[in-house]
This record gives structure tokens, sequence and C-alpha cells, in this order.
């Protein structure tokens, strides 16, 4: 049991340790509105439209407040202690959904990936919001074992933000010792190029391996019934075990 907690605790630190570090990290350089503190992908919004900047910014900050509160919402004991608290962290974190994913549509066409890219980031900001919002939907019908289910993919599609800049950075130092040889020298041609794959490596393994998570998680049915097979298999032993000593009493 206690193997068990430790277990379940060290996956939660791992998961909220990288939330809270890449969360940080990534919105920091938006928080000095200065472009020139902004990556390659997204300094060129400064010269755009100023829809397109804003909704920059939007999506950042939203995405951001969604990734770092994300992982408290898993915590068993916040759930049971502090239901209220667990609630309104809850509405904050849809509304990081609702405002990050509605802003990547905005951010999405004419992204430096192409339209590679472009394709990757809408396919993740409608499944972002069509998972959150089956999260809301099914909690308010009382469903909380389908809640949870659908809270690990949103939350697997929310972590994006933070597997995105993980791949960028190890994708990015194996294609460093190519950059004259493959890229004639050009940074932000191997920026774009990297950029493309990432804009699907940061949230598709994100959503197999939450599923997989998921199919090998029994439900909230499966443990009770489990746990009721368990209690009658137990009861018949003793029973059984009362009847044997009284049978043999009855022979003495």
């Amino acid at each position: 049991m206690k193997n068990n907690i430790v277990r379940k605790h060290w996956r939660w630190g791992l998961l909220a340790f990288f939330a809270i570090l890449v969360g940080i990290a990534a919105i920091a350089p938006y928080a000095t509105l200065n472009p020139a503190n902004f990556n390659t992908a997204t300094a060129r919004y400064a010269n755009e439209s100023n829809v397109k900047y804003v909704g920059l910014f939007v999506h950042v900050f939203a995405s951001g407040v969604a990734l770092l509160l994300g992982p408290f919402q898993f915590l068993n004991d916040l759930r049971v202690r502090r239901p209220l608290l667990h609630r309104w962290v809850g509405r904050v974190y849809m509304l990081g959904i609702v405002l990050g994913g509605l802003s990547a549509f905005v951010i999405a066409p004419g992204i430096i990936s192409g339209l590679v890219g472009e394709i990757g980031l809408i396919t993740l900001a409608g499944l972002w919001l069509w998972t959150g919002y089956k999260a809301y939907s099914t909690i308010r019908a009382g469903n909380v074992d389908s809640h949870r289910q659908w809270m690990i993919r949103n939350y697997a599609l929310t972590f994006a933000a933070a597997t995105l800049r993980l791949w960028l950075g190890v994708l990015i130092a194996s294609q460093l010792p190519m950059l004259q040889s493959k890229y004639g020298g050009n940074f932000d041609a191997l920026f774009t190029e990297v950029y493309r794959v990432v804009m699907w490596l940061a949230w598709v393994p994100n959503l197999i391996i939450a599923e997989w998570l998921l199919i090998r998680r029994p439900s909230s049915k499966e443990h009770k019934l489990h746990a009721s097979t368990i209690i009658s298999l137990n009861d018949n032993t003793i029973m059984d075990s009362q009847h044997r000593r009284g049978a043999a009493s009855d022979r003495i």
C-alpha cells in the first residue's frame, strides 16, 4: 500500500514539476511584452495584424494557466477535502481551455511551419476544446468516472505546451551538428523544419499515452465489483472455516 502511494505521488510530482517549470518558462518571455524575447515562431506576430498579436497573448497566458492548474485537479485530497476549491480551480482551468483553444484558431493560419503545422495546431485546438467540453458535460451530468477519463485526455493535450518545448529542444540539439551541411548555416531554416514536426509530436504521443493509461486503469465500477468480490470470497471463507470448526467440535 505504501509503495503504491509513493509511486502514485512520484508520478504526480514529476508531472507537476514539468508543468510548473515549463509553464513559467513559456509565459515569462511574453510577460516582458518585448517581441525580441519571443521565439522564432512567435516574434513575427508583432509585425502582423493586431488580432493575431492579441490572439498570441491570449493563447500563451490562457494555455499557461491551464497547464499550471491541471495537475492539482488530479489530487484526490483536494477533491475530497476541498471540493469547492476543486470546482473553482476546475472552472478557471476550463476557461483557460476555451480561451487557449479558440485563440489557437486565430494564430494558426500563416504559422511558420506551413500547412502541416497549421493542420497540427488546428487539430490540437479542436480536440482540446472537444475533450474539455466532454469533461465538463459529464461532471454536470454527475458521471464522475467518465469526467475523470475525459480530464485525463484533456490534460494530455494541455500538456502539449510542455512537451512541445521539450521536443523542440531535443530536436534542435539533434540537428545542430548538421546546421552547416544541411541548412547552410541558416538556423531559422532548421527551426522551421523542426517546428513542423513538433506541431504533431507535441500532442499525438501524449494522447496515445493517455489512452493507454485509461485502458490499464479500471473504472470505479470495476473497483467496486472487485472489492465486493473480495468481500464475498472472504465472507464465504470465514463461514466455511466456522462450519468446519463446528463440525469438528460435534464429532468430539
